[in-house]
């Protein structure tokens, strides 16, 4: 008998292993044709597709029975937590609305007040209050408005300046109005 028909004969006994097969591609796809085993041929490498690994002769892998074991029910490390419901919630007070309107809080009244406070010094009327503090070349020239960036100065001319009336008016003017108009909205409360 040949070698090929003497592997042939061992395997249709079962007395060829796992290695063995694996080493024939025409065996491994007979062993898959009739026992439904797959067993993956042995692709062979070059010495330079192995890298440092081939300097190191490796032990061959010991063949395997080709069982399966089936394990059972086996208890749990740590049986499931009860299934705890949440503690009931309180439900939310109802808060009156009226027409969806917005109340406004402290901040946004103070806002209302700085913002007329900037739009009557544009038009001069804050003068009356503190326009002792200017010299006379302001009252004679018709400065009557305050620069809100140099309100330090007010004992100067440098701290005042030519009203809304006379066509006049300032960046920081401008700021403030457009600063104070954006908070009075962004601070109100919802009811």
């Amino acid at each position: 008998m040949s070698d090929i028909q003497e592997r042939l004969q061992k395997l249709l006994d079962g007395e060829l292993d796992a290695a063995e097969v694996a080493e024939d591609p025409a065996l491994a796809s007979l062993a898959d044709r009739l026992y439904g085993i797959k067993i993956t041929p042995v692709q062979p490498k070059k010495l330079r597709d192995f890298g440092d690994e081939a300097a190191a002769p490796s032990a061959p892998l010991p063949a395997t029975d080709m069982m399966i074991e089936v394990i059972g029910d086996v208890a749990l490390e740590h049986p499931p937590a009860p299934n705890a419901g949440l503690p009931p919630l309180a439900p939310m007070p109802a808060v009156p609305n009226s027409k969806g309107s917005k109340s406004f809080g402290m901040m946004s009244y103070l806002s209302i007040l700085a913002l007329l406070a900037v739009i009557a010094n544009l038009f001069g009327y804050l003068h009356t209050l503190v326009g002792s503090l200017c010299t006379n070349a302001c009252k004679n020239e018709g400065h009557t408005k305050m620069n809100l960036l140099e309100v330090y100065r007010l004992d100067s001319l440098n701290g005042w300046s030519l009203p809304v009336t006379e066509g006049v008016i300032g960046i920081p003017d401008v700021v403030a109005i457009l600063g104070l108009l954006v908070m009075v909205f962004l601070l109100r409360k919802k009811a």
